[in-house]
């Protein structure tokens, strides 16, 4: 793996540089894992968990849990995070000032994989590790008929996940046998500033799998 600056505070610091003395302000949100409604791209966990869910239901299974050993994380809902940009535009105790974004709680698949089960109309399965990422291209004749079937609007297996079946494999931790360290930001910072929004981890995943299915993305 090649190594190489954050480019994250090259672009942090070069807002600093450029501001000094402008009449502008500037604020910087650091959200964690950023769940909502998208096609085809490379950090989306509704594709790539909506998918396999309908292959599996297809096979008559349980929903399985295919990742690997746990770590507690965090997630932050897109809307919220919509929110959180939209406050900082506009809050004095934003300006110039960087602040961390979550939904306010922590979780780990495992603990939240009923949850996601139950807004997947399945029944929760055991733990079968899985790497999506190798498995799908078996899935994608399946997911075509399944389009069909339901008359979604997604489009094909490929152009609707995109690399996240990638990034599923990683955010549920395939083929790693021991616990993580905990992925964990404060949010104090943000909370005492002003912006005091929360919720749910679960709630969030319902949320975006019930949008999801009734705009006939997945079945």
């Amino acid at each position: 793996m090649y190594e190489q600056p954050n480019f994250y505070w090259a672009q942090e610091n070069f807002l600093r540089e450029l501001q000094r003395g402008k009449s502008w302000h500037w604020s910087i949100l650091r959200p964690v894992l950023i769940i909502g409604e998208a096609m085809g791209g490379a950090m989306d966990l509704i594709p790539p968990l909506g998918v396999y869910a309908a292959v599996l239901r297809a096979q008559g299974r349980p929903l399985d849990y295919p990742g690997g050993a746990p770590r507690v994380a965090q997630a932050v809902d897109v809307d919220l995070l919509a929110r959180a940009i939209a406050w900082s535009g506009e809050a004095e105790t934003a300006r110039n000032e960087a602040f961390n974004v979550t939904n306010g709680d922590v979780f780990t698949w495992e603990n939240i994989w009923p949850a996601v089960s139950d807004a997947l109309e399945m029944a929760p399965g055991t733990h079968v590790p899985l790497s999506l990422a190798q498995e799908y291209p078996k899935w994608i004749p399946l997911w075509d008929e399944l389009r069909r079937k339901h008359d979604l609007i997604a489009p094909g297996l490929e152009e609707f996940v995109g690399l996240s079946f990638q990034y599923a494999d990683y955010s549920m931790r395939y083929g790693q046998t021991e616990s993580g360290p905990p992925s964990i930001v404060s949010t104090v910072k943000i909370n005492q500033a002003g912006f005091t929004e929360m919720m749910d981890t679960e709630v969030m995943f319902r949320k975006w799998f019930r949008l999801a299915k009734a705009g006939r993305l997945l079945p």
